[in-house]
């Protein structure tokens, strides 16, 4: 490309000088009055020397500016301009999903799976939202914890809080709240919108009464406004975080089962004698008489 530019300048100065030259040698061989002839063809050479230089000059600035194809330096697209803008046809959407879990955990040492919960959240970058301790009337520890991990950090999560114990129960579910998230913040434009509008109105208020009235709908408008963009914090917080309930239960020892007494064996009851009893109860009417 630099050849190019060299030779080009090279022309352009080749036909200079030959402009010029042939300037001087009209100078040299005519009379003192043809000097307004000579004028003009000096300004016709002049003319032609300017429209060479501007098109060399074009074509090395277009040379410069359009460098081959895969050239250093050429110009190239890069992915963010070639890849769709959000909210333009084709373009990949995010979704916003609120993940929460469940787990229920028998463990042999309470306090010490608490720990354990505890820096394997800190670990994938989530904290502890709350936690409780108790004691039953045997000394047994129980513990509940709620957990918060970003998003993709959940199901590892949930496969490291696992080896902490025995699973008996769990179980996780997702929200997907995209479509709230989107009409909320289209409500929140507009909303903004008509605050804008009404702080407008409000410089442009003449009387008390125009100003006490728009007030309140301004009051009304930030109200709103205020509400939306906490919905809209929260659920933007929820998408980026997942829950997990956690429940800690202590192994308990199996019970010894304690041996059923021998019951005191009943004595057969004799049969009933008719005889006996009747003889039985003459002897005592006599003995009465």
């Amino acid at each position: 490309m630099h050849t190019k530019n060299w030779l080009l300048i090279g022309l352009l100065l080749l036909l200079i000088g030959a402009a010029l030259g042939a300037c001087g040698g009209m100078a040299s061989e005519e009379a003192p009055e043809f000097e307004t002839a000579e004028s003009d063809d000096e300004a016709i050479i002049a003319g032609e020397v300017v429209a060479v230089t501007r098109i060399v000059t074009e074509v090395i600035v277009e040379g410069e500016a359009a460098p081959a194809p895969g050239a250093v330096g050429a110009l190239q697209p890069t992915p963010a301009a070639t890849a769709a803008a959000p909210g333009e046809p084709g373009a990949p959407q995010q979704r916003l999903i609120i993940k929460d879990g469940r787990m229920v955990l028998t463990v042999v040492d309470t306090e010490t799976a608490v720990t354990q919960a505890t820096q394997l959240a800190v670990d994938l970058g989530g904290y502890i939202i709350s936690q409780t301790l108790r004691d039953d009337d045997q000394g047994y520890l129980y513990a509940t914890m709620r957990l918060a991990v970003p998003v993709n950090q959940f199901e590892r999560a949930l496969r490291d809080l696992r080896q902490l114990g025995d699973v008996t129960d769990e179980s996780s579910s997702g929200e997907d709240v995209t479509d709230e998230f989107v009409d909320l913040n289209s409500r929140l434009t507009n909303l903004q919108a008509t605050r804008d509008r009404l702080l407008e109105f409000l410089d442009q208020a003449e009387t008390i009464d125009e100003v006490l009235e728009i007030n309140a709908e301004l009051t009304s408008v930030e109200e709103d406004i205020a509400v939306i963009q906490g919905r809209l914090n929260f659920l933007a917080d929820r998408a980026a975080f997942s829950t997990i309930d956690l429940t800690l239960n202590p192994l308990l020892p199996t019970p010894t089962p304690s041996p059923t007494p021998t019951a005191t064996p009943i004595p057969t009851p004799e049969s009933w004698r008719p005889g006996d009893t009747a003889g039985t109860a003459l002897v005592e009417l006599q003995n009465t008489a």
